[in-house]
């Protein structure tokens, strides 16, 4: 069965061991860097690079949304044309223009509504009827609404009654035989850009012992050092895509001899960097930092605790965004993790505690259908074996990750790389490439669940 975007072996028969990366997946499917090796599988996407700082374009649909803020003091958002205070409480009234204050320049660049939208704004009131109207005049710090229904009780007092409330725009209305339209919303692409780094992981022997046999290998040592270092290569891999922060630097003393110009150390950016990224508003969005917020992705969750209310409010969260593939996402976690959704899982009678055992390359994974989408788990040693991450988990939209590499420096064992008169040999793995990203948002940093409160 293919799942999480995977296409077949029988697609793969004549070069699934023609890459490192990939063989090293097939050969250890349940082994220590299953991100790294199921990327290696997404098919023919990997992209080449001829710059170690590579980039793409992307463009975050906005929600045409805002919310109110207070008409000045503590009073109310909303006032009359001539910016005097409305009565608390008082009747928003059919045909009647009122300013309404809002969070954002309306008059700039980050402009969400224009003349003739109609709104829909979510105050209190005596009838719980929410006020609808049209736009007739936009300023910077308001906009001036043409009531269309009337809502009696409207509260507008000096404690901030109805501010932070939403503002939707819910269409647009014009006149019959209008041919003049000035204003448009729209927001330009940002360029997201990340580092290729340069992974190293050499072993060597001496003259002698690659001329000596073991007992477990009649052949030498080599075969199982090379193997060895190949597992630490991919789990060096494996940490920078999950943990990696971008950056760029020149050591003291690293200049090219030829041209005297320094020689920069570039490290690549992780999902996670991605994600907080996300948060702190680089792609346009608004800032987040309590778990609470909308856009929050790297969940903290400091009681330690988790129940299936929260559990579930966060599937719905992460799952907002997604692929134009599946609807999907690959859990990456801790033992401690699995341990107690197993438990929240045991203790709803409906649910069928003993998950089906989903197969992807020999990869062992535990599939849950959820109302938001499906979720496959997969406990990842290197989490598992980390006391400071045993208790988190990673949901990842692998569909909007990329691997990228410089070209010709794709994953390698480059052979003899000691003296011509040295008398011992020396291989090394290397790679050059990083992660890309898009929309960080399809992704989760669950931590610290260490309890389930049912």
């Amino acid at each position: 069965m293919a799942i999480l975007g995977l296409v077949s072996t029988e697609q793969y028969t004549a070069d699934k061991f023609t890459n490192i990366r990939r063989s090293v997946q097939y050969f250890y499917p349940n082994g220590t860097a299953p991100l790294t090796g199921l990327l290696s599988l997404m098919g023919k996407e990997d992209e080449e690079t001829d710059d170690p700082i590579y980039s793409h374009w992307e463009k975050v649909k906005v929600r045409q949304a805002d919310t109110t803020v207070s008409s000045g003091g503590s009073l109310g958002p909303f006032t009359n044309t001539s910016g005097t205070v409305m009565a608390d409480p008082f009747t928003w009234t059919a045909d009647t223009s009122y300013r309404v204050y809002t969070t954002l320049d309306h008059t700039g660049t980050s402009a969400k509504f224009r003349l003739g939208h109609v709104l829909q704004i979510e105050a209190t009131s005596t009838t719980s009827t929410p006020l609808t109207g049209i736009i007739t005049a936009i300023a910077a710090t308001y906009v001036t609404v043409r009531a269309n229904n009337t809502v009696a009780g409207v509260i507008n007092g000096a404690t901030n009654e109805n501010v932070g409330v939403n503002v939707t725009v819910i269409g647009t209305a014009f006149p019959q035989g209008v041919v003049d339209l000035t204003g448009q919303i729209s927001t330009a692409p940002r360029q997201i850009t990340n580092n290729t780094q340069i992974f190293r992981t050499p072993f060597s022997f001496t003259g002698t012992v690659l001329k000596t046999g073991l007992k477990y290998d009649k052949t030498g040592p080599y075969r199982d050092k090379a193997k060895e270092h190949s597992l630490q290569h991919m789990c060096e891999l494996e940490f920078a895509f999950l943990f990696g922060n971008k950056s760029v630097y020149v050591p003291a003393g690293a200049v090219d001899p030829t041209t005297g110009v320094g020689l920069p150390v570039y490290t690549t950016g992780g999902v996670l960097y991605h994600m907080r990224r996300w948060e702190a508003g680089d792609y346009g969005t608004v800032t987040a930092s309590v778990d609470t917020d909308d856009d929050k992705r790297i969940i903290t969750n400091s009681s330690g605790t988790i129940n299936e209310k929260q559990y579930d409010g966060y599937l719905e969260r992460v799952f907002r965004v997604t692929n134009n593939t599946a609807n999907e996402k690959l859990v990456l976690c801790g033992s401690g993790f699995l341990n107690i959704m197993n438990q929240l899982y045991k203790s709803k009678s409906v649910l069928d505690a003993s998950f089906p055992r989903s197969d992807a390359y020999g990869m062992s994974v535990v599939r849950h259908v959820t109302p938001f989408g499906e979720v496959y788990y997969k406990s990842h040693p290197l989490f598992s074996e980390d006391p400071t991450l045993r208790f988190n988990a990673l949901f990842l939209d692998l569909n909007n990750l990329k691997y990228r590499y410089m070209i010709g420096r794709d994953t390698e064992l480059l052979k003899n790389r000691q003296p011509p008169d040295a008398d011992y040999r020396k291989d090394e793995y290397l790679s050059e490439c990083g992660m890309e990203c898009w929309f960080p948002q399809s992704n989760m940093y669950l931590q610290n669940v260490r309890a389930y409160a049912p």
